[in-house]
């Protein structure tokens, strides 16, 4: 069998939101045989679109023509054939292509890919939901959203506010984050799993500030406090704030999450299966977490299609958390033939062979890409603030 094409295919998928939320592309990679095998893989990374695409015609020389169950082999030389690594974009690229050659390595075999890798470690998957809020800070708004969300099948909740903060001390912005806090809480209930996303917005000392509140109201852990390159400030958050760091959602390669656990940045890893080049280091990532005795709960709010193939990864790791999921209760959920169905906070495997789903083509060709959008933050004095 050879590799004779890749395909990639833009989809949009604007989020709906109160202005505070990115609204994308999906980027879908079909990578086709000599045989008539194709297999299925996502590469969306938001609002850099074009990067990843150019990136792909970079990489596509290296796998045309070549075995595709070879999948490590051709990793490698899509990784370290061309001389510059690259960063995420790359990662994601690579990730595209990596992740249809198990589809095709599965298809071929007639099994899912959780199979070959020893088969589940688990009979379902426990999953919690992100993007929930459409970005509201008003308490009203977050209890109608989130009883919509437990009402989906969730009961455990992921939330982020997109505002500005003035560095080491913002009262105003501890306020908000405590008040939105202090609402989920209440509204979940005492036993739902909640967890918070600092997006990276914050310095280390604010952030320990924030983890306080977090603690009071037994949230399960601290995501991105600081930005993602700053180990030494990701450190000190975990070091002081008693309430687990969670962290590697914009990591590309292995080495990266060798430090993160290595300097003590993190006790819970969040590979993203579409960034990291592929489900392969999201495996190697998630077995040096386990000997570090760290947790591993995927990055993924994406579509449907980087959920399920995530859920192959959670299946087979021991030390599997939870996996992240978008909110989606419109027409994205429908990307795929058979959409996921949460069922009391899990969703469940299948049985088809690679990673089980084919995308919905009618679906795709009705939502044509769209001017992806992420929103700009700027703090009272006009400077500029990570999203």
């Amino acid at each position: 069998m050879k590799i004779t094409k890749i395909e990639p295919l833009l989809v949009g998928a604007p989020t709906p939101g109160v202005g505070l939320l990115s609204s994308r592309n999906y980027l879908f990679i079909r990578v086709h045989t000599d045989e008539g095998i194709s297999g299925l893989g996502e590469a969306t990374l938001e609002s850099h679109d074009n990067a990843v695409l150019g990136a792909l015609k970079d990489i596509e020389t290296l796998v045309l023509g070549e075995d595709p169950a070879r999948i490590e082999h051709l990793t490698q030389k899509m990784l370290r054939q061309l001389f510059w690594k690259g960063g995420v974009i790359k990662g994601s690229a690579i990730a595209g292509v990596e992740l249809a050659l198990w589809d095709i390595l599965g298809k071929s075999l007639g099994q899912p890919v959780y199979k070959l890798l020893g088969g589940a470690c688990r009979d379902k998957i426990r999953v919690y939901v992100n993007g929930w809020s459409g970005g509201s800070l008003d308490p009203a708004v977050i209890r109608e959203k989130l009883h919509s969300a437990m009402e989906a099948g969730y009961d455990a909740f992921k939330f982020s506010l997109a505002r500005p903060v003035w560095p080491l001390s913002d009262l105003a912005g501890l306020r908000r984050i405590a008040k939105a806090a202090e609402t989920i809480r209440e509204t979940a209930g005492p036993d739902a799993m909640l967890m918070f996303d600092g997006h990276g917005r914050y310095d280390a000392d604010f952030a320990i500030r924030v983890a306080g509140i977090l603690r009071s109201l037994d949230f399960a852990f601290f995501e991105e406090p600081c930005q993602p390159e700053d180990e030494e400030g990701l450190a000190k958050v975990a070091r002081h704030a008693d309430l687990p760091v969670a962290a590697g959602e914009r990591l590309a390669f292995l080495p990266e999450f060798k430090r993160l656990l290595v300097r003590g940045c993190a006790s819970v890893v969040q590979p993203d299966i579409g960034h990291c080049c592929g489900f392969g280091t999201a495996l190697k990532a998630a077995r040096l977490a386990e000997a570090f005795n760290a947790f591993v709960a995927p990055h993924g709010p994406m579509s449907p299609v980087i959920t399920t193939i995530s859920l192959h990864l959670d299946a087979v790791i021991p030390n599997f958390l939870i996996q992240e999921r978008l909110f989606l209760n419109d027409w994205r959920n429908e990307v795929i033939r058979e959409p996921l169905r949460v069922e009391d906070g899990f969703l469940t495997l299948n049985d088809r062979p690679g990673w089980g789903i084919e995308l919905n083509d009618d679906v795709c060709a009705a939502h044509p890409a769209v001017r992806p959008h992420t929103p700009q933050l700027y703090r009272p004095d006009g400077a500029v603030c990570d999203w």
